[in-house]
């Protein structure tokens, strides 16, 4: 049978796109010709355009663009696990997720973290059990206690790298202008720290008792720890002088950024439904009793947690949180699982409870303090449920932060100071107290340290927690708060428009860092055209 001629410039148009398909894929020696030819440091996405043509999509938050309305901050998404991040139009990172392309033919996905030490060099310290700070040299082990989720860095070779059960789950190539110099944290610049830590350990159930330790000399130290209203301290001679656990406690139940003068003024998020994933608590403490609008467990066989209470409060406690009086639906879910498919069966049940409500009563955002997939994930199941679930929601207009290191909009700053002081974005630092993170560019960063947070770990015993060295799971909650008291106050503006004016208004630290400036922020809310 003869072919006609557009059959067959057809087949040819097939085969020739086939043939660039396989060229362009990490694994192939044509694509690692193309990756020695990059000059990371002064790259453009022409450049990348160049070598590699045009991206499957332009993405960022979980959305995608076209290349003429791609955000400032976004990434080129290639075939097989290769994605290019760049902002406005230089090149940051060469992102590697599946694998393929070998980095000095010996690191890529799925290499053994003895084999990267080998070639990135020892580290200059170690930190087991920590959050994740982001120094270059630093490995970060078992980070937040997840076994086999750790994090390296080399600034010299200017290479990231997430590691999941002890493999290579993604690692990138990045502009060493990500990868300052900074002083090597062991744990924190304060003598005598670490003994007091590892004698501290973490506040449980019932309080710590400290009575018999000597604290005389740890006033740097002790706001940098976590205690609650049941922890037995020394008595006076053995304390710091003028330290009150209580007043400190007390005023770190401020929201900070003069969030309680506009609480003051009406603005409290009344009438804005928002929504939480997290672990399961007890409906009833003073900070949010009354304000869980509908509650769901997904099979987490438990009934409270110390996360739950704590991330509810710093949205919506009467006196803890950004937007006291917004209305939430809670799904509670079992985190310690490490299955992804809870927190995309609570997400789909958010989607579906929104479907029920009416146009003025729509959940506009949901605060998700883990991180179900994306690199450095320490859920082990059922990762891309959650991105399918994740791009629903906000296909039906929802925002949704999460932790995640490809799509989170939030990160930590924090405060040393009190007072008048605490309000001025100026001086929230970047990161936790006693270390010094990268933050990701695209980030709007939010107090996180030291923060006050509800308890409840039996029925009816209402606490309060202080944790001075607060984590990434405290920003979710209450940049979600904060645009509550946006929608309050224009409730017809879309997530993309919140969002976008969020960004405009925060506080320009430097030209990788953001801090959330809430009083701007409204401003701009209230300025924007009808």
């Amino acid at each position: 049978m003869r072919l006609s001629s557009g059959v067959l410039r057809l087949g040819l148009a097939i085969l020739l796109l086939c043939a660039r398909m396989e060229a362009q894929h990490p694994g192939t020696e044509e694509f690692a010709k193309k990756i020695a030819a990059l000059d990371l440091e002064t790259a453009t996405i022409d450049d990348i355009l160049r070598l590699f043509g045009e991206p499957q999509a332009y993405a960022w938050a979980g959305q995608t663009f076209s290349r003429d309305n791609r955000p400032a901050v976004c990434l080129a998404v290639y075939p097989g696990g290769f994605s290019v991040m760049v902002q406005d139009r230089a090149v940051l990172e060469l992102r590697f997720e599946e694998p393929g392309y070998a980095f000095r033919n010996a690191l890529q996905v799925g290499s053994p973290l003895e084999e990267v030490l080998r070639l990135l060099g020892p580290p200059k310290a170690v930190l087991e059990g920590e959050p994740n700070g982001w120094v270059p040299g630093v490995l970060y082990k078992d980070i937040g206690g997840a076994k086999g989720l750790h994090y390296y860095s080399s600034r010299e070779l200017g290479v990231r790298v997430f590691f999941k059960d002890d493999k290579v789950s993604a690692w990138y190539l990045s502009r060493r202008e990500l990868l300052p110099e900074l002083p090597i944290p062991v744990a924190a610049p304060l003598k005598g720290y670490e003994d007091v830590r590892r004698i501290w350990g973490r506040v449980v159930e019932g309080g710590k008792d400290v009575s018999q330790l000597d604290l005389s000399q740890m006033g740097e130290v002790l706001p940098t720890l976590t205690f609650n209203l049941k922890t037995v301290w020394p008595d006076a001679s053995r304390m710091p002088a003028a330290f009150s656990p209580l007043e400190l406690l007390i005023a770190a139940m401020d929201t900070g950024l003069g969030v309680r003068d506009m609480h003051y003024q009406g603005l409290t998020g009344k009438g804005v439904s928002v929504a939480i994933i997290d672990q399961p608590m007890y409906l009833d403490h003073p900070q949010f009793a009354g304000k869980i609008a509908a509650y769901k467990d997904f099979d987490s066989q438990t009934d409270s947690s110390m996360h739950g209470p704590a991330v509810t409060s710093l949205l919506v406690g009467s006196t803890i949180g950004a937007a006291p009086d917004a209305s939430v639906y809670y799904a509670a879910v079992p985190s310690w699982r490490k299955d992804s498919a809870y927190y995309a069966q609570a997400l789909i049940w958010i989607i579906q409870e929104n479907e029920k409500l009416p146009p003025g009563r729509k959940i506009r955002v949901v605060s998700i303090s883990a991180a179900p997939s994306g690199p450095g994930t320490p859920y082990e199941k059922n990762t891309e449920l959650w991105d399918q679930a994740f791009a629903w929601a906000e296909q039906e207009g929802i925002l949704v932060l999460d932790c995640t290191q490809h799509r989170g909009r939030t990160g930590p700053c924090w405060f040393s100071l009190t007072g008048s002081e605490r309000h001025d974005p100026a001086n929230c630092t970047p990161g936790y107290p006693g270390m010094r993170p990268n933050i990701l560019p695209g980030r709007i960063l939010a107090p996180a340290s030291p923060r006050t947070t509800a308890e409840e770990f039996s029925p009816g015993d209402f606490g309060y927690q202080y944790t001075g060295r607060g984590g990434l799971s405290w920003t979710p909650p209450y940049i979600a708060g904060i645009l509550a008291l946006g929608w309050q106050e224009r409730p017809e503006m879309t997530a993309p428009q919140m969002w976008d004016l969020l960004l405009q208004s925060a506080f320009v630290k430097d030209e990788n860092t953001r801090i959330v400036h809430p009083q701007r922020f409204i401003q701009l809310v209230r300025e924007s055209p009808r």
